[in-house]
C-alpha cells in the first residue's frame, strides 16, 4: 500500500444489531470500563441506525425470505489464517459469484433502503481503514467479506461476537459453531436468517450464484447440508505453525480495535490452541457427510504458488461452469497482487514444540513439517 493509505478506524459490529442481541450481548458478557466510551458510540450509532432498519425489516426483507436460491451456494471454509480471503477475493472476480460486501456485514438490513444506506455506507467508507490492521488486506465497504458478523444481527447466534467478548470464546464456539445448548427454533431462525442474506446478497451484487468465506462454517457442514445439501465446499489449509503465527498477529493488531472487554494475553494465547484444534477435529469429523465431488481440499502453499492451476482444478473438480469466461478476471486480479507484502514471523523452541504437541494430527493430515524459512529462536533468547 501507499504511504498515504487511509488509516481510520474500526468499531465493534454491533452498530448493526438489533436491540434483542444487543440486550443479549451486554446483558450477559462485562464490559471493560476502559472501552466504555467504545461502547457508548456503538450504541449511538446503533440507535440512529434503528429506523432504518426497521424500516427494511418490515417493509423489504419480506420479498427477499421468499425468493428462492437456484444455484446452491459455494462455502469456502478453512481456518482465518489459511488464505480463505485470498482464495475468496481471487473467485468473486467471476461475474456469477455473489458475495456478501463489507457494508452488509455490518449493516445487513440497511442495504436496500436508500436513504438509510446512503448514510451509513457514507459514514462506513469515511472510517474503515484502507487496509486490514492484522493483514494488509486491502478493505472497501463494496469488496467482499465474510458474513459470520451479519448471522448475529437478528437472531443471537455468531462466533465473531468473541471479538467483542473474548472471554466467552470457548462458550460462543460450543453454542454458536457446535449448535450446543441452542433451541431448535432459534437455530431454524438462524437458518432463515442466513438464506435471507444470501437471497440479498445476490440482489446486492447482481449475481446468481453465492461464494461464502466464512471460517465458522469449517466445523458447521452438518448444518449447512441441511439447508443446502447440493452445496459445494472448497476446504483451504496451511502449516499450522505459519497459522499460529499469523493468528496470534493477527489477535494482536485486530482485537484492540473491536473488543468491549479485557483478556489477559496467555487466556488469549490458550483460546487460539483450543479453537486450532476444534476447528480442525470438527472439520475432520464432518468432511464425510459431504457428497462426493462436491468438495475441494487444497494447500495455500499451492494457491500461492500455482493459483492458475488450483483455481481450474477447482472448477473442474466442482463442475462449475464459467472458468474459461473469468480467467482474464483472475489474472488481473492476481497481477495486482503481486506486490502484496505478507507479514513477516519468528517462533520460540517451545511454542513450536507445543504446536507440534497440539496441533500435530493436522501436520500429520496434510503432511506439514517445520517451515524452513521461519527463524526458531532459543527460549532463553525469547
Amino acid at each position: 500500500m501507499g504511504k498515504g493509505q487511509k488509516k481510520g478506524f474500526l468499531l465493534p459490529p454491533a452498530v448493526g444489531y438489533s436491540f434483542r442481541v444487543l440486550f443479549y450481548l451486554f446483558g450477559n458478557h462485562a464490559i471493560s470500563f476502559k472501552f466504555l466510551i467504545r461502547t457508548l458510540l456503538t450504541l449511538l450509532i446503533n440507535i440512529i441506525n434503528w429506523p432504518f432498519r426497521t424500516y427494511e425489516k418490515l417493509f423489504i426483507n419480506k420479498k427477499y425470505s421468499r425468493t428462492k436460491i437456484e444455484k446452491e451456494p459455494i462455502f469456502i471454509i478453512g481456518h482465518w489464517r489459511s488464505g480463505t480471503t485470498h482464495l475468496h477475493n481471487i473467485l468473486c472476480r467471476d461475474p456469477q459469484m455473489a458475495y456478501t460486501t463489507t457494508f452488509q456485514s455490518v449493516f445487513p438490513d440497511t442495504l436496500f433502503n436508500k436513504a438509510g444506506r446512503f448514510l451509513f455506507e457514507g459514514f462506513a467508507r469515511i472510517l474503515i481503514p484502507g487496509t486490514r490492521k492484522g493483514d494488509n488486506v486491502t478493505l472497501g465497504t463494496t469488496l467482499p467479506q465474510e458474513e459470520e458478523f451479519a448471522l448475529g444481527d437478528k437472531t443471537p447466534i455468531s462466533f465473531y461476537y468473541f471479538w467483542m467478548f473474548p472471554r466467552s470464546l470457548k462458550k460462543f464456539y460450543e453454542q454458536f459453531v457446535r449448535f450446543r445448548n441452542i433451541d431448535t427454533a432459534v437455530i431454524d431462525s438462524w437458518k432463515k436468517d442466513y438464506k435471507l442474506l444470501i437471497s440479498k446478497a445476490m440482489k446486492n451484487t447482481g449475481r446468481d450464484r453465492f461464494l461464502s468465506k466464512n471460517p465458522p462454517n469449517t466445523a458447521r457442514i452438518k448444518v449447512l447440508l441441511e439447508m443446502f445439501p447440493n452445496a459445494r465446499f472448497i476446504h483451504i489449509h496451511r502449516n499450522p505453525v505459519e497459522v499460529y503465527l499469523s493468528t496470534h498477529n493477527f489477535f494482536d493488531k485486530m482485537l484492540p480495535h473491536l473488543q468491549l472487554q479485557s483478556i489477559e494475553a496467555s487466556v488469549l494465547d490458550d483460546h487460539i490452541f483450543e479453537l486450532y484444534k476444534n476447528l480442525m477435529e470438527d472439520y475432520l469429523e464432518q468432511r464425510e457427510l459431504i457428497p462426493k465431488g462436491h468438495l475441494v481440499e487444497l494447500s495455500f502453499e499451492t494457491l500461492e504458488t500455482d493459483p492458475k492451476t488450483c483455481i481450474r482444478h477447482i472448477y473442474k473438480d466442482l463442475d462449475l461452469s464459467g472458468h474459461d469466461k473469468s480467467q482474464p478476471y483472475f489474472e488481473a486480479y492476481l497481477n495486482k497482487m503481486k506486490s502484496y507484502q505478507k507479514n513477516k514471523h519468528r517462533i520460540t523452541e517451545a511454542l513450536m514444540k507445543r504446536i507440534q504437541n497440539e496441533w500435530g494430527f493436522a501436520m500429520k493430515e496434510w503432511g506439514y513439517g517445520v517451515p524452513s524459512h521461519i527463524e526458531i529462536e532459543s527460549n532463553e533468547a525469547s
